[in-house]
C-alpha cells in the first residue's frame, strides 16, 4: 500500500473527520473561536491605532509611542489566546491519533513511514483550517464591530461633556486580516504537528497491540479507599477507570481547572472594579443637582487678608430642601461643605502608617491639615448618625482621603479613630477652637452626596455650619418640571455674605455620573468578554474529551455488562468520574482562583485602600458550573450505551 499517493492520503484525513462527526465539530468550534478571537484583537489594534493617529493630528512622537503600547497590548493578549487555544487543539488531535492508534500500526506494517502518518494528521488540520479559519475571521470582524459600537457606547456621557469627544471607528484592516489568518493557521498547524509527531515516533508493536491510554503499567491500580467505601463496586471501578485513563481526564481537569481560575478571578475583579468605582465614583441615585457655590474674593491691601464670599445656613439649605420636596414628594438629598476657612492640627497618633508615608517626614509631633466641615438635611443626617452609631448632634469623621501624585491618585483610609478632640483654626484670622470627635465612617459607609461635595483633607460631617457650597440631589419622575420648579425655588435667596459671590446652577447630574463610570465598566466588560471566550474554548476541549473517553471505552463496558452490571450501574460509574473528575479540577482551580484574586486584590489597594474579602459568589458558581457541565456531558455520551449488542462491542475496535 502505497500511502504516499496524496490522494490516499486525502481519503483517510476525510474518512477520520466523516467518521467522528462530533469531535470534528467541537474541534471546529475551537479552532473558529481562536480565530474569532485573534481577528478581534488585532481589529481592535488597528481601530485604536487609527483613533490615536487622528487625535494626535500629525505628532509623530506620541502617535509612535501610543500606537507601540496598543501592539504590545495585542501582542499580549493574542499570546495568551494561542497558549490556550494550542493546548485544546492539540488534545482534539491528540484523541484522534490515539483511537487510530492500531489503524497506524496497520499501515506501518505494510510500509508507511513516520512522515506519511505525520502527513495524514496534519492533512485533517488543513482541511479543517479551510473551513474553520474564514468563518472564525467573519465572526471575528463580527465581535470587532460589536465591540466598537459598545465602547462607543459607554464612552457616550464622558463624550456630551466634552468638546472633543473620543470615537471609535471600525477599520478594516487587510493587514490585521492576513496576520489573522496566519496566526491562526501556524496555531492548528503546530496544535496537530505536536500529537502527530508523537503517534509517529510509536513503535509498530505498540500500535497494533492498541492504544496506550489505559495501561496499568507494572504497579497494580487500586481503588481510592474512601470512594469505594462510600459509593461501592461503582466507586472502585470509577476510581480506578479515572487513574488508568489518566492522560484523557487531565486533559479534562486542566482544561476545567483553567476556566475555573479565570472565572474566579474575573469575577473577584468585577467585584472589586465595582468597589473601587463607588470609591472614586460615588454611587448618586439622582439625574438632577442644585448646587449653591460661591467664588471667594481677596484682598491683601496694607497687609490685612479681606475675603468675600457668600454663606448658606444649615436651616436655609434645609427649607429650600423641604421646598423642593413639596415638588409631587420627590425625595431630595441635601448635602454641604465648607472647606475655604480651616485647618485641623492631626496629631501623629491619629495617622496611619499610610498617610506617614506622605507627610511623615514634614512634621514631628503633628501636621496641620485642611479639614471641611460637611451637612446633610436633617433627615439623612440622622442616618448618618445611625450608621455611624452616635446620638444626633454628633461630629462623625470621614476616614477617607485622596492623595494625587505623579498624574494619579490613590484613595485610603488616613486617620485612626479614637474620639480625639481636633485643634482647628482659622486660616485667615485668629479663630481657634477645640473640634471634639464623636464617631467615624469607613469610605464605604459615606453617601456618593456627601462625596459629591466633599473636597479637603479632613472632612467632619456636622449637625449644621454656615456652607459655602450646598447641593440638592433629586430624581423626579417629571425632570422638566421639577427643574422649573427648582429654578423658582432657587431664584431671589438671599444669602449670607455678598451675594454677588453667589450662584446657583441646575446640573444634569446624570450624564456626570455616566461619565464617570463609563471608563470602569469599560474595562469590566472587556475583560469579561476576554475570559468568557477563552473559558469557551477550554469547554469545547472538555465536551470533545469526555465524549471520546466513552466512546474508546465500549469495550470495557461490555465487558462490565457481561459479568452483571446493568445499564444503572454503568451511569451510576460514569456519573461518579464525572464528580471525581470535576472535584479534582476544583480542588486545583479554587486555590489557584482565590490566589489570582488576591493579586489581583493587591492591585487595587495600590490606589484604593479596601479590605479583602473571598470571591464567595464566584467561587459557588464555578463550582456549580462545572458539575453540572460534566454531568451532563458525561450523561449525554452515555445514553448511547443502552441497547448495544455486547458481542459487537467486543468484537470491534474502540473507535474503529
Amino acid at each position: 500500500m502505497n500511502v504516499a499517493n496524496k490522494g490516499i492520503i486525502r481519503k483517510l484525513a476525510f474518512s477520520q473527520l466523516k467518521t467522528h462527526r462530533k469531535r470534528t465539530i467541537w474541534t471546529l468550534l475551537g479552532i473558529i473561536l481562536s480565530t474569532s478571537m485573534i481577528t478581534a484583537v488585532f481589529g481592535f489594534a488597528a481601530s485604536g491605532a487609527a483613533t490615536i493617529t487622528d487625535i494626535m493630528d500629525g505628532n509623530a512622537f506620541y502617535t509612535d509611542m501610543y500606537n507601540s503600547t496598543i501592539y504590545a497590548m495585542a501582542a499580549v493578549f493574542v499570546s495568551i489566546i494561542i497558549a490556550a487555544s494550542v493546548i485544546v487543539i492539540s488534545n482534539a488531535f491528540r484523541v484522534s491519533a490515539d483511537e487510530r492508534t492500531r489503524q497506524f500500526g496497520l499501515l506501518k506494517c505494510v510500509g508507511t513511514t513516520k512522515k506519511q502518518i505525520i502527513k495524514i494528521i496534519m492533512h485533517e488540520s488543513l482541511v479543517l483550517s479551510a473551513v474553520a479559519v474564514p468563518i472564525g475571521i467573519i465572526l471575528g470582524l463580527f465581535v470587532h464591530f460589536a465591540g466598537i459600537e459598545i465602547v462607543n457606547a459607554l464612552l457616550a456621557g464622558l463624550n456630551r461633556l466634552t468638546e472633543n469627544p473620543l470615537i471609535l471607528n471600525f477599520v478594516f484592516a487587510w493587514q490585521a486580516i492576513l496576520l489573522s489568518v496566519a496566526v491562526a493557521l501556524l496555531t492548528v498547524l503546530f496544535s496537530a504537528w505536536l500529537p502527530a509527531r508523537k503517534a509517529a515516533k510509536k513503535s509498530v508493536i505498540d500500535s497494533i497491540r492498541g492504544s496506550d491510554e489505559f495501561k496499568a503499567g507494572a504497579k497494580q491500580i487500586r481503588a481510592n479507599p474512601i470512594v469505594k467505601k462510600l459509593f461501592g463496586v461503582e466507586g472502585a471501578l470509577a476510581s480506578k477507570s479515572i487513574k488508568r485513563s489518566r492522560r484523557n481526564f487531565r486533559a479534562t481537569v486542566i482544561s476545567l481547572t483553567v476556566s475555573v481560575t479565570l472565572l474566579i478571578v474575573v469575577g473577584s475583579f468585577g467585584e472589586q472594579m465595582r468597589t473601587m468605582t463607588d470609591v472614586f465614583y460615588p454611587d448618586i441615585d439622582a439625574t438632577v443637582a442644585m448646587q449653591f457655590v460661591t467664588s471667594m474674593s481677596m484682598d491683601y491691601s496694607d497687609e490685612i487678608v479681606t475675603r468675600d464670599f457668600a454663606t448658606i445656613d444649615s436651616k436655609q439649605a434645609g427649607n429650600i430642601t423641604e421646598q423642593l420636596r413639596g415638588f409631587g414628594d420627590t425625595p431630595v438629598y441635601g448635602a454641604g461643605l465648607e472647606y475655604h476657612s480651616y485647618e485641623a492640627s492631626i496629631p501623629r497618633e491619629m495617622m496611619t502608617p499610610k498617610l506617614l508615608d506622605i507627610y511623615g517626614n514634614l512634621f514631628d509631633d503633628e501636621f496641620v491639615l485642611g479639614i471641611g466641615f460637611a451637612v446633610a438635611d436633617a433627615e439623612n443626617y440622622a442616618e448618618l448618625c445611625k450608621i455611624a452609631g452616635v446620638p444626633i448632634g454628633s461630629n462623625i469623621l470621614v476616614n477617607r482621603y485622596t492623595h494625587y501624585q505623579d498624574g494619579g491618585r490613590e484613595v485610603f483610609a488616613p486617620y485612626i479613630f479614637g474620639n480625639q478632640t481636633l485643634r482647628v483654626t482659622g486660616r485667615y484670622d485668629d479663630t481657634a477652637f477645640d473640634f471634639p470627635l464623636h464617631g467615624e465612617l469607613a469610605m464605604t459607609e459615606v453617601p456618593g452626596e456627601i462625596y459629591y461635595a466633599s473636597t479637603g483633607s479632613v472632612i467632619v460631617i456636622v449637625p449644621e455650619f454656615d456652607v459655602t457650597e450646598y447641593f440638592w440631589f433629586a430624581k423626579p419622575a417629571d425632570k422638566d418640571g421639577f427643574i422649573e420648579h427648582a429654578f423658582d425655588v432657587l431664584d431671589g435667596i438671599a444669602f449670607g455674605g455678598n451675594e454677588a459671590q453667589a450662584n446657583t446652577s441646575i446640573v444634569d447630574i446624570e450624564a456626570q455620573i455616566e461619565a464617570m463610570r463609563g471608563i470602569p465598566r469599560l474595562i469590566t466588560v472587556f475583560v469579561y468578554g476576554f475570559v468568557g471566550m477563552l473559558t469557551l474554548i477550554g469547554l469545547t476541549n472538555v465536551i470533545s474529551t469526555i465524549s471520546a473517553n466513552v466512546r474508546l471505552r465500549s469495550r470495557e463496558f461490555a465487558v462490565l455488562r457481561c459479568v452483571g452490571m446493568t445499564h444503572g450501574g454503568l451511569l451510576r460509574m460514569l456519573n461518579l468520574e464525572s464528580v471525581l473528575c470535576s472535584m479534582k479540577s476544583l480542588v486545583i482551580g479554587i486555590p489557584l482562583g482565590i490566589a489570582g484574586s488576591y493579586l489581583v486584590y493587591r492591585g487595587f489597594v495600590s490606589p484604593v485602600t479596601m479590605s479583602y474579602a473571598l470571591p464567595w459568589a464566584p467561587i459557588l458558581q464555578c463550582a456549580f458550573g462545572v458539575f453540572v457541565l460534566t454531568w451532563a456531558v458525561m450523561r449525554f455520551s452515555a445514553s448511547r450505551l443502552r441497547g448495544g449488542s455486547i458481542v459487537e462491542a467486543l468484537r470491534l475496535e474502540s473507535g474503529s
